[in-house]
């Protein structure tokens, strides 16, 4: 499974705008890894988690294709991780036609957000995409790639295959386990995710490979922690987890986490048997405020096995 970071930073981005801090200073001086969009993975070219509102930059900085992307998983409805206008540029009249139907899935009030700045819903049918509404705990199947079915949106001179269907992609299924977010309010219904491959070429023998992704949270609920542990007890493992860490060097956080909260449940996960022998266990989602930059968060995070994620990096994921 690949995972390609496309923005690692918290909701004012990294340097963040308006901000003369020291961190962001230094942050703008070296470039690099140091300059940071808001957070959102793609899972190899057809999963992406979280359409916020860099998408955009992020895509054409790194030369990112995301045309085949069938599942669209999104946390919750804050707007560094939701921009419902990124969805307009799906239309006819701004990606050419055809393109494969995706899923959204999030829980309904984070679906509640998909309309335009009128409050009109999205055109689903018209955008390409089909909403799917889920629960805290559930797990639901995803299939991609294969053939796919004629978009019926093409007209002549309007298509970029002969035969109005998107050309076939690579076929993958996977499972994704919603789990709640220590976040938001409670009406919100913020979520974070276990994505798990279970089948495709980027399977080393056939064995299922799984990512957690929880961001935006705090320490983990116990309602949280049962599903998680239900999980092993299924077999699952994980061969990469990547967790908040907004609050960088600062103070313990309730509905974000600092490094040293990180670090725990990066250990705890291990402790319950959760992670794979070569599991990379990844800190993400950070701010200017308490965060250093790369360089010394690299080294920091060195000695408790942590990496620190930044825009670009791509990690391959195994069983």
């Amino acid at each position: 499974m690949k995972v390609t970071f496309l923005g690692t930073a918290a909701a004012e981005g990294y340097p963040a705008l308006w901000c003369r801090c020291e961190r962001c200073v230094v942050a703008r001086e070296r470039g690099g890894e140091n300059l940071r969009l808001r957070s959102s993975i793609l899972i190899n070219d057809d999963l992406l988690i979280d359409p916020g509102p860099d998408l955009v930059g992020s895509t054409i900085r790194l030369g990112v294709d995301v045309a085949d992307v069938q599942a669209i998983l999104i946390t919750h409805l804050h707007d560094d991780h939701l921009d419902p206008t990124g969805f307009l540029w799906r239309g006819a009249g701004f990606a050419l036609p055809p393109l494969p139907v995706a899923e959204v899935i999030g829980t309904a009030p984070t679906l509640a957000r998909l309309h335009d700045r009128e409050g009109k819903s999205l055109d689903a049918d018209g955008l390409r995409f089909a909403p799917r509404p889920v629960t805290h705990g559930e797990r639901v199947s995803v299939s991609t790639g294969g053939t796919h079915g004629p978009d019926p949106r093409v007209r002549s001179g309007r298509s970029r295959t002969a035969d109005g269907a998107p050309p076939p992609t690579t076929a993958r299924a996977y499972e994704i386990v919603v789990l709640p977010a220590s976040h938001a309010r409670p009406d919100e219904q913020a979520s974070f995710f276990v994505v798990r491959q279970t089948s495709g070429p980027e399977l080393s023998h056939g064995h299922p490979s799984a990512v957690l992704y929880a961001t935006d949270t705090g320490p983990f609920s116990e309602d949280a922690w049962n599903i998680l542990d239900q999980l092993g007890h299924d077999g699952w493992k994980f061969g990469a987890s990547i967790i908040d860490a907004t609050l960088g060097l600062g103070g313990p956080g309730t509905s974000h986490m600092n490094l040293e909260q990180v670090v725990w449940h990066q250990g705890e996960l291990g402790r319950r048997g959760l992670l794979s022998t070569k599991a990379d266990r990844f800190a993400h989602h950070f701010s200017h405020n308490a965060t250093p930059p790369h360089q010394e968060l690299t080294a920091h995070l060195a000695q408790f096995g942590v990496i620190p994620s930044h825009d670009g990096l791509v990690t391959h994921v195994g069983a």
